[in-house]
């Protein structure tokens, strides 16, 4: 019986927490009665999970956070991080291209700079680790700009031809990058 219980809590927050998702990407300013209508949940439902709409915000940041983060343990994913954003596009146009959401956007650079950090833990040179680091904010900043515009043109063209334009426009040389800040992503296919 618990087992049921825990399952439909589950669902009843991922509802609320999908149906805030598209409010945040189409009315950043919802109000909470606007949500339950969306969720299709009660008020007394959502105060049993949430204390007010900022806490409901910093959770499924939190959870969008981690389906982003997964990709960029190690190494930073590019293929897999394309497809995750692909996943979400309303919700990454919206953050990227409308700035409905800039709390969410500052805290995944901050953790993605943590794990560069770590990446570079092993670097005991300061003006290589900078310089790796200068890089990587270099190559981060041109793949978040190009992720912009793809999702303002609707993504226009697909995910591989999207991939080669950004390996282009690096001039990255997949196989020789050993010894600057591109060592610090993937550029393989996922299959």
């Amino acid at each position: 019986m618990s087992e049921k219980k825990d399952a439909r809590i589950i669902r009843t927050k991922k509802n609320i927490q999908e149906a805030a998702v598209i409010l945040m990407t189409t009315q950043p300013n919802f109000s909470i009665t606007t949500l339950l209508d969306k969720a299709q949940t009660t008020r007394g439902t959502f105060y049993k999970y949430y204390q007010n709409k900022p806490h409901l915000i910093d959770d499924v940041n939190d959870n969008l956070l981690l389906e982003l983060t997964q990709h960029i343990q190690g190494q930073f994913h590019v293929v897999k991080m394309i497809r995750a954003i692909s996943d979400r596009a309303a919700f990454y146009n919206a953050v990227l291209n409308l700035n409905t959401n800039t709390s969410y956007f500052n805290t995944l650079m901050t953790r993605m700079r943590s794990q560069v950090t770590l990446q570079l833990a092993g670097v005991t040179d300061d003006y290589e680790k900078r310089k790796l680091m200068f890089q990587w904010e270099v190559v981060i900043g041109g793949f978040w700009a190009l992720i912009a515009a793809w999702l303002a043109d609707n993504m226009d063209i697909n995910q591989t031809i999207l991939l080669q334009e950004f390996t282009d426009i690096l001039r990255v040389n997949t196989t020789g990058a050993t010894q600057t800040g591109l060592s610090l992503f993937d550029f393989s296919e996922v299959v």
